[in-house]
C-alpha cells in the first residue's frame, strides 16, 4: 500500500468510478462524507432529503417502503460523524441492515457483508456497478463494507437483494 493509504483505502472499498460518481472527493488522504448533509447541527428534514435526492426520490422511497413493508422497519436518521455525515440508518437489537446517504440526484446505500453472505452474494445475478463492488471490495474483520451508488431500478433491486441475505423479511399478518 502506497504513502496515500487512505486513498488506496477508499478507492479499493468505493472504486474509482464511485468515489467520482457519488462526490465522495478525497482530500488530505481523507474520503469527504458521503452525505450531502455533513452539518452535524442542522439534522436534515424530509423535505430537504427528498429536495437533495430529486429524480432519485422515487427509488429512495421504494427501497424505504420495501424496508419497511418487508421488515416493519423505519430508519433512524443518524449523524456517522464526519466522514459520512447524516444518514437514514436501519438497525434491529443492535444490528445494522443498511444505511441510506443522501446525495444530490442519488444516494447510497451501505450494506456490511459478512464472510458467508459475501459467498452467497457471489452467486446472485447482481447488477455491474453492486456486483463489481461485490467483487473489488476488501474483506475486512467484519465483512465486506459495500458502499453502493443507487441511481437506477438495478440498483435498488441489488440492494433489495443483499438485504434478503442479511435478514428474511418478517411474516405479514395475514400470514403471507
Amino acid at each position: 500500500m502506497s504513502d496515500d493509504w487512505a486513498d488506496d483505502f477508499w478507492y479499493s472499498v468505493l472504486g474509482a468510478d464511485s468515489v467520482l460518481k457519488f462526490g465522495c472527493q478525497l482530500k488530505e488522504g481523507f474520503c469527504m462524507a458521503i452525505s450531502y448533509f455533513t452539518d452535524k447541527s442542522a439534522q436534515p428534514v424530509a423535505r430537504e432529503i427528498e429536495s437533495v435526492l430529486g429524480s432519485a426520490f422515487p427509488l429512495w422511497e421504494r427501497l424505504v417502503n420495501c424496508l419497511a413493508e418487508n421488515y416493519q422497519m423505519a430508519g433512524d436518521l443518524s449523524y456517522g460523524g464526519k466522514n459520512y455525515g447524516w444518514n437514514l440508518w436501519y438497525r434491529k437489537s443492535g444490528k445494522s441492515l443498511v444505511s441510506l446517504y443522501p446525495q444530490s440526484g442519488s444516494f447510497v446505500a451501505q450494506v456490511v457483508l459478512g464472510k458467508e453472505q459475501v459467498e452467497k452474494a457471489l452467486a446472485l445475478e447482481l447488477g455491474a456497478k453492486a456486483g463489481g463492488m461485490l467483487r473489488n471490495t476488501p474483506q475486512l474483520h467484519d465483512g465486506k463494507w459495500l458502499f453502493i451508488p443507487v441511481t437506477t431500478e438495478e440498483d435498488v433491486r441489488d440492494v433489495e437483494q443483499l438485504l434478503l441475505l442479511k435478514k428474511r423479511p418478517l411474516k405479514t399478518r395475514s400470514g403471507k
